[in-house]
């Protein structure tokens, strides 16, 4: 069994993200392989303690980890995606190289650094039997890519960037206070190290452009409202060769007129007549998978539910497949012929008739009741 992220970084369910990542700083220098000498271990323990933190130190992804426990992966979410592009080494210096920084004087060059792209995100609105049979979608999203012009640098066709003047090209200046050396983001060139007299018009020197962009996707079946389906690799373009980021497609599922869906069970609600609940009958009920044929018992009630075995919607977590539950209704006719209604009344005499219990009144029981 996979061990809880929370209580791998030693935090209640609760915790706020300062606290996640506190606890993550503290852990992740207590085992980093420079400090324990290659001791094993404290290898796996870090290891451990970046796949807790890639999850929980996520929004998105804790969301999904708090919903589904370590299922949360079949959404979508592969082990190579649970460190992000950049892998643990990057992780931990995004977090704790600032701390060596700061305390111990020590210059990190952020110039040629990889920076992994943003993630993407796009709505997908399915309709109720797309998103249970599962199909092949196409669709139309917006993201972030390296512009053509300037081919990603930012700077006038036929120009190239030049070294920062403030940074001298690091991405980082530095500021003594006492004994130590504070570090900050260069503010002329914002990180980079460099920085670009002539722009490219097209990306207004970014070096990214908006464009959209026909996306094809396989929903798998069962999928529910909101659930989160990951493309890797389709959300906005990286800085200095790093990875483009990932596209999370958010399922918004449409409501049916006869199927309502209950967690993996379908619920249908049937009328009938007040002829077919007394004597009974086979009627035809519509499911996911064509109709199927449902023998009313004589004397059914109205409300009775009757169930359809494994006629329901697929899981998309252990691919078991829920019921579909058929609700009856006595129709009560809102107007009746003359003939009919001779009909009923003779009905109703015959019946009080046969049952003398019956034939008393509901006031007759009341009275009954006081004497």
């Amino acid at each position: 069994m996979n061990r809880d992220y929370y209580e791998i970084l030693g935090v209640p369910k609760n915790a706020t993200e300062a606290e996640i990542k506190k606890a993550y700083r503290k852990l992740a220098l207590e085992h980093h392989p420079d400090r324990t000498h290659g001791d094993k271990a404290s290898e796996e323990k870090f290891k451990e303690i970046n796949e807790a933190y890639s999850v929980l130190g996520n929004p998105d992804k804790r969301s999904q980890y708090d919903m589904f426990g370590h299922n949360f992966e079949r959404m979508g979410i592969n082990q190579d995606d649970i460190f992000g592009a950049q892998g643990t080494s990057s992780i931990f210096e995004d977090l704790v190289g600032d701390v060596f920084s700061d305390f111990f004087g020590g210059r990190r060059n952020s110039k040629n650094r990889k920076i992994r792209g943003k993630d993407v995100e796009a709505v997908l609105e399915l309709e109720f039997e797309e998103a249970v049979l599962g199909i092949d979608k196409e669709f139309t999203i917006k993201r972030t890519g390296v512009c053509d012009k300037c081919g990603g640098t930012g700077a006038k066709q036929g120009t190239r960037p030049t070294t920062c003047r403030s940074c001298s090209g690091a991405g980082q200046v530095y500021y003594r206070q006492g004994f130590l050396t504070v570090t900050k983001t260069c503010h002329v060139c914002n990180g980079s190290g460099y920085e670009i007299q002539d722009k490219c018009r097209d990306c207004n020197g970014t070096g990214r452009v908006l464009r959209e962009e026909n996306i094809s996707i396989h929903v798998p079946p069962g999928v529910d409202n909101d659930s989160v389906l990951r493309i890797q690799g389709k959300g906005s373009a990286g800085h200095n060769g790093g990875q483009p980021g990932d596209l999370h497609v958010i399922i918004k599922v449409k409501e049916h007129p006869v199927f309502k869906r209950d967690d993996q069970n379908v619920i249908v609600d049937m009328f009938i007549t007040y002829t077919q609940a007394v004597l009974g009958d086979t009627i035809k009920v519509p499911t996911l998978y064509g109709e199927e044929e449902l023998n009313l018992p004589s004397g059914t009630d109205s409300g009775k539910e009757f169930v359809l075995k494994h006629k329901g919607v697929i899981s998309p977590y252990d691919r078991r497949k829920g019921d579909q539950i058929v609700r009856v209704h006595i129709e009560v006719p809102k107007h009746v012929t003359e003939r009919q209604r001779q009909l009923l009344k003779e009905f109703d005499e015959i019946s009080l008739h046969e049952n003398k219990n019956a034939s008393k009144g509901i006031f007759d029981k009341v009275k009954d009741l006081f004497q």
